[in-house]
C-alpha cells in the first residue's frame, strides 16, 4: 500500500493507464468477434464495460483529489 501522496498518485496514474488499455483492448475485441456473439455475451459485455467506466471515472476523480491536495 504506497504511504505517500506522491506514491498514492503514481499507482492511481498506473491504474488509470492499466482501465484505458484494457478499454481499447475490449473494443477491438467486440470490433472482431461481436458478430458471433449471443444476446446474452453482448448484455454481458456492456455491463462489464460500464464497470469499468465507472472504475475509470472513480480513479480520474481521485487522481484530481491527490494533485489537489500535492498542490499540482
Amino acid at each position: 500500500m504506497p504511504r505517500t501522496l506522491q506514491e498514492q498518485l503514481d499507482q492511481v496514474e498506473r491504474d488509470i493507464k492499466l482501465y484505458i488499455e484494457f478499454d481499447k483492448e475490449e473494443k477491438d475485441r467486440f470490433n472482431r468477434e461481436s458478430y458471433l456473439w449471443t444476446a446474452e455475451d453482448r448484455i454481458e459485455w456492456q455491463e462489464i464495460q460500464s464497470d469499468n467506466a465507472q472504475r475509470l471515472r472513480e480513479l480520474l476523480e481521485e487522481r484530481d483529489n491527490l494533485r489537489s491536495r500535492l498542490g499540482l
